[in-house]
């Protein structure tokens, strides 16, 4: 148990990292920071969008990459990249708890779109506590943030 309570704190604090590195004006559309069951654990989002649907999805999507790949006889891969209809996404694993997941328009190359992902997955995996009032005035866009079983909205 304290363990798990040693987790949720540095989680926690990676996840307040997470959304003082993002870029509002950037050229990012989504990007979500999850456990690997699909709870997120931060995310911030251009537009609106059902984020229990898309989290939980991309959790999903990840674990059947690596699926595939270890059952074709690969080693496991700490990323993968897919694109889809007019969005490219990758997913970084962070630790073996933790990913996180980047989305972009396909007129974002996709070496700036890993070059991004890779990034943020090394501020969350180097995270040390960061305030929150330090990560609202760094991201001028609605953010995320799970609470529990809610999810705050920081403007």
């Amino acid at each position: 148990m304290a363990r798990e309570r040693e987790f949720l704190s540095a989680s926690e604090n990676a996840s307040l990292s997470f959304l003082s590195a993002l870029d509002p004006g950037g050229s990012l559309d989504a990007a979500l920071f999850l456990r690997m069951t699909g709870s997120v654990l931060a995310a911030w989002s251009r537009e609106t969008i059902p984020m229990e649907v898309v989290s939980v999805m991309s959790a999903t999507m990840l674990a059947s990459a690596e699926t595939i790949v270890e059952s074709l006889g690969g080693p496991p891969t700490n990323y993968i990249s897919v694109d889809a209809g007019d969005r490219r996404m990758i997913a970084t694993r962070v630790n073996g708890q933790t990913f996180l997941i980047v989305i972009a328009s396909q007129r974002i190359g996709r070496a700036y779109l890993r070059r991004a992902s890779a990034q943020l997955a090394a501020r969350l995996a180097a995270a040390s506590t960061v305030s929150l009032d330090a990560a609202a005035a760094t991201a001028r866009s609605d953010i995320i943030v799970k609470d529990g079983d809610r999810f705050l909205s920081i403007p």
